[in-house]
């Protein structure tokens, strides 16, 4: 058992998020800016009267000029010294440090700054940008509270009524439907489809969701239709958020709880999980097998940057147990063009023993890799772009390439679609390549 832990405790130091290495079909990466507002980097807002005052302070003057110019990076590093200093009492420095270091990324210390601004004349600038980083870290219900409050201090905020309605939109009941069709190298294959349902309560306490699959799972020998009902419950406005989800797939019941001991940083899961669908195998899934699962995932936005780790370990059905953790940094520092954003980590995986029906490394795969991505938003459009190169680190591993793109249309306020694509090539040591490709519509009311 020891030795389990310890396999575990390597992964976590080990980890990466590299989307090829993993067992389950890879997330898109998130873009650089969040999605659901406009993008905060481009087109760059004039200053208003208070900051084009303060320039002439030469304290505050080079942060100034970086914060105009859009360098948000430099802007927050150069403003964060000046506050040390002369421009410590300056409210107007302080909100354009928050609006730097929120708008690259760096949640922690922005809102840091927003609070120190409540109570002053730039509340309600400094609620809107509370509620845009609640929005961006997938709290809606958080976010809304904080624009109403913007706007009940000051009815003409900028972005306040704008930002509201993008928060309104994460929380209005909606149905979507998705078609989705992955493939491998390895000749397998599943089509899927998915009619999904969203509902909040009217005092947020809580969401639902429901959704019904039908796949199509297609190998040289093995073929076969499955249909899922699935539910997840989340209450984030209890105590550690408890988020509880259940699905029933082929006659069997899978679950997971996931709550998490620090708000918005550390989440921590555990339950029984559909292993068969998740190795995206043939021969795991025509052997219906499943695993206990106990995870953890963390992330820190600090001033230097953001850290993502995640560790998770799975007890299979058939004995085996599978060890994986990832870890992933986004510097602060960012000198590429274009609004181009890099980032890199580490990524390991380990079985106790190896099983030729679902990838099972042993000795571990090891991998370090870079990637870029870049995002660009509007009123009506989210696209995102990411690439990714990965060098193998131990004898199971090898050089790996991957790359995706994600693409939200909204043709009414209550339609949308959108398109998401993405590709692996990731030698295990041995070729594998895997690729899907999505197309899904949503509609609120």
């Amino acid at each position: 058992m020891s030795r389990n832990w310890r396999a575990l405790i390597v992964a976590l130091a080990l980890g990466p998020g590299v989307a090829a290495a993993q067992p389950a079909a890879p997330d898109l990466e998130p873009p650089a800016a969040p999605a659901g507002v406009l993008d905060p980097r481009a087109p760059v807002k004039p200053m208003d009267q208070a900051l084009q005052e303060l320039k002439s302070d030469r304290s505050a003057a080079p942060a100034l000029e970086a914060y105009e110019a859009g360098d948000y990076y430099k802007a927050a590093r150069l403003g964060r010294e000046a506050l040390r200093g002369e421009g410590a009492g300056s409210a107007a420095l302080r909100y354009a440090v928050a609006n730097s270091l929120a708008w690259t990324g760096r949640y922690d210390p922005a809102l840091e700054d927003y609070r120190a601004l409540l109570g002053t004349d730039y509340e309600a600038r400094a609620r809107v940008g509370i509620g845009n980083v609640m929005l961006w870290q997938g709290r809606p219900d958080a976010a809304e509270r904080e624009f109403r409050a913007a706007l009940e201090r000051d009815a003409a905020v900028e972005d306040g009524a704008k930002s509201l309605e993008a928060a309104a939109r994460e929380l209005r009941p909606a149905l979507g439907l998705r078609f989705a069709h992955t493939a491998d190298n390895q000749n397998f294959t599943r089509d899927e489809t998915w009619l999904t349902w969203r509902r909040w309560s009217a005092d947020r306490a809580w969401r639902l969701e429901l959704a019904l699959l039908q796949d199509d799972n297609r190998a040289p020998s093995f073929s076969a239709n499955r249909e899922a009902l699935q539910g997840s419950a989340w209450f984030p406005a209890a105590p550690l958020a408890p988020r509880v989800e259940a699905a029933l797939y082929d006659d069997q019941l899978f679950g997971t709880v996931q709550v998490e001991p620090w708000r918005e940083h550390v989440r921590v899961r555990a339950g029984r999980v559909n292993w068969g669908r998740l190795a995206f195998s043939a021969a795991a899934l025509a052997d219906r097998l499943s695993a206990n699962v106990l995870g953890v995932a963390a992330e820190a936005r600090g001033v230097l940057g953001a850290f993502r780790v995640r560790a998770d370990g799975y007890d299979i059905s058939d004995g085996n147990r599978v060890y994986e953790g990832e870890a992933q940094v986004t510097p602060a520092w960012q000198p590429l063009p274009w609004r181009l954003e890099w980032y890199g980590g580490l990524f390991a995986r380990r079985a106790e023993h190896e099983d030729a029906r679902y990838w099972s490394p042993k000795p571990a795969y090891e991998l370090a890799f870079l990637g870029l991505r870049r995002a660009w938003y509007s009123d009506r459009n989210d696209i995102s772009v990411w690439a990714r190169v990965g060098a193998g680190l131990s004898e199971t591993a090898k050089a790996s390439y991957s790359a995706g793109v994600s693409a939200r249309r909204w043709l009414t306020r209550e339609l949308a679609c959108g398109l998401e694509a993405w590709f692996v090539d990731a030698p295990r040591p041995t070729p594998y390549r895997m690729q899907q490709a999505s197309a899904f519509v949503q509609l609120l009311w």
